[in-house]
């Protein structure tokens, strides 16, 4: 008897379940499972922390250009390795932070008052205020408040942790001698006479865990926010590194917002520092002019309790995700400028990294599962599907980690997320896929350590890259002398889990595909013998049996393929499924379903 494996459906019971009950590291074609290839990691080095954002971009001199972000900076990957562009300016290996000291009333210090400040490391130093000679890491108190705050830049500076600039008043500002924003709090003992404040700074930008980054290419120029930092800039062709946005701004300034997205010929803006139910668009095809009224720029606040701004889709129109609203956004001219449709009133976007957009086809997951929009329909795609397995195997303790990438080949929408398998995960590392295919409209999912995906052009080849076509030479069949080589093929990329580039193209998954739960003889218990797997790679297979819906499974251990394609079982029950796994390193194309070799074994 021939089942088909059917599509992924582990929000329906196993038994008579319409489709697969497992489709681990697979994704489901016209008619067959196909395999969804491993991370392969390719940058000589990594970047210094989990991935906050990435993106990938095309130049108009037809460049590819790649960037990630972690909290703290902005890389540029080329030629196989990640380099620093930092933010505003300022790079991580140039980043220290300043806190400032602040002398009042000088006479009424009492001697013994203390400051500490802390290096990154961690290290607490203090210092001590005397009325006597000053020795190692005292200053004293003398003549007024400025003369006491030099007596305190001078002994501060003679620690070789930090440094101080004379100052020209009564306000000491300090300078940790290490970078890095890490321990940054300054105690005084007497915060009314030597008022402290705490370090900031340390490294370029200065957005927490939880903040995302968001890049946007209008142009030339990628645009680069978190809602924290002064939005960035980078002109493709030109800059080296990233620089604030405010700087190439002649009329007007740039909002501080935390996402964007090209409606038309504007940079639209959402989830400004002052209204986070704001959007504010620049002047028409100028990103340098923001004064409202200039050129069309405007801003409109968005009514409502959709919540704050999260995510705002491209093109001819545009999508603003809210938590729990989606409105779009067309251009219509005139005084008008936009017109904004309420599409979805009580549906949003969870976070900002859960929409990915194809086109004119945008996939999202909301507080009540995934969903497609087009135009000004919102059409359920998880529901009875994926839904609810997803809440359930999401790791809701980092449940703003999901990231949502498209794989245009392939026509895949995959989210990425922490599940509640990787019970050590203490940072938030991602460790799975969830797998759309939006032409079959078929689930399946996969495993990944990753921080982040995204759709990625992937720059000119080297000898070293060769290995993301395929592991060996002799099964290239592209000629080395054409333009392929030069880069800008389309991959499903990401961060992995070691914080280096890697591109979804190796073939170290193994794959578990698991069939419904059927009675092979309605009524009737079954003897299994044999159970050819209908796949086009060598296989095993495990049987999992129960004689009644309430009892628990029992699964056989997996047994191997012989030389006619069947592999041997002996199992008997009267509820039935298969399970197949290919190992890994195996290639293959098509995987469809099993053969069950069986006879009836009667009533229990």
């Amino acid at each position: 008897m021939q089942l088909p494996f059917g599509e992924w459906l582990p929000d329906q019971p196993k038994f008579m379940n319409p489709g697969a009950n497992t489709a681990k590291n697979v994704y489901f074609a016209a008619r067959s499972y196909k395999p969804f290839p491993s991370l392969t990691a390719y940058s000589t080095n990594a970047i210094a922390d989990l991935s906050k954002g990435a993106g990938s971009f095309r130049s108009t001199d037809n460049t590819s250009y790649n960037f990630a972000s972690t909290k703290d900076t902005i890389y540029q990957l080329s030629s196989g390795a990640f380099a620093d562009r930092g933010a505003g300016g300022k790079l991580l290996n140039n980043s220290y932070a300043t806190c400032t000291i602040t002398v009042t009333d000088y006479a009424n210090i009492v001697t013994g008052s203390t400051i500490v400040l802390t290096t990154n490391a961690g290290t607490a130093v203090t210092f001590t205020s005397t009325t006597g000679t000053a020795g190692t890491d005292e200053f004293k108190t003398e003549t007024d408040n400025d003369t006491t705050a030099d007596n305190i830049y001078t002994c501060i500076n003679a620690h070789a942790d930090f440094s101080a600039v004379n100052p020209a008043a009564n306000v000491v500002t300090v300078t940790r001698a290490a970078v890095g924003r890490d321990n940054l709090t300054v105690t005084s003992s007497d915060t009314t006479r030597l008022a402290v404040t705490d370090f900031v700074g340390g490294t370029p930008l200065l957005g927490s865990a939880t903040d995302f980054i968001t890049f946007t290419q209008f142009g030339d120029y990628l645009i680069v926010s978190n809602g924290v930092d002064t939005p960035q800039y980078y002109l493709m062709g030109t800059s080296t590194n990233f620089a604030n946005l405010s700087a190439i701004a002649s009329d007007g300034t740039p909002p501080l917002f935390r996402v964007s997205g090209v409606i038309r010929d504007f940079l639209v803006t959402g989830n400004i520092s002052s209204a986070t139910n704001r959007v504010q668009w620049s002047g028409i095809n100028d990103i340098t002019t923001w004064t409202a009224g200039s050129k069309q720029a405007d801003s409109q606040d968005i009514p409502g309790s959709g919540g704050q701004i999260v995510a705002i889709t491209s093109g001819e129109y545009g999508y603003v995700f809210r938590q729990n609203q989606i409105i779009r956004m067309d251009y219509v001219g005139g005084t008008t400028i936009f017109r904004f449709s309420v599409v979805s009133p009580n549906r949003g976007a969870v976070y900002g990294k859960t929409v990915c957009q194809d086109n004119r086809r945008v996939f999202f997951y909301a507080d009540d599962g995934f969903f497609e929009i087009q135009g000004d329909n919102i059409k359920p795609i998880g529901a009875e599907k994926v839904n609810r397995f997803f809440d359930i195997d999401l790791d809701k303790a980092f449940s703003d980690r999901i990231v949502a990438a498209v794989d245009p080949f392939n026509t895949l929408a995959v989210w990425l997320y922490p599940s509640a398998d990787n019970t050590a995960n203490t940072t938030g590392i991602c460790d799975k896929l969830l797998i759309y295919n939006y032409v079959t409209e078929k689930w399946s999912f996969a495993n990944a350590s990753a921080s982040t995906i995204f759709s990625q052009f992937v720059g000119a080849y080297t000898v070293e890259t060769m290995d993301l076509i395929d592991s060996s030479i002799d099964n290239i069949n592209i000629a080395l002398d054409t333009d392929f080589w030069l880069g800008g093929q389309r991959y499903l990329g990401a961060v992995n889990g070691d914080n280096k580039a890697a591109i979804f193209s190796g073939n170290s998954n193994e794959v578990e595909i698991e069939t419904s739960e059927i009675e092979l003889f309605p009524g009737l218990r079954s003897d299994i013998t044999e159970v050819r797997p209908i796949v086009d790679a060598t296989a095993t297979v495990a049987i999992t049996t129960r004689e009644r819906l309430a009892n628990s499974a029992s699964t056989s251990s997996y047994s191997s393929m012989v030389t006619s394609g069947t592999v041997p079982v002996r199992q008997s029950g009267r509820y039935v499924r298969a399970n197949v796994k290919i190992a890994a390193g195996s290639t293959w194309t098509h995987a469809q379903g099993v053969d069950f070799i069986a006879s009836r074994a009667g009533q229990r």
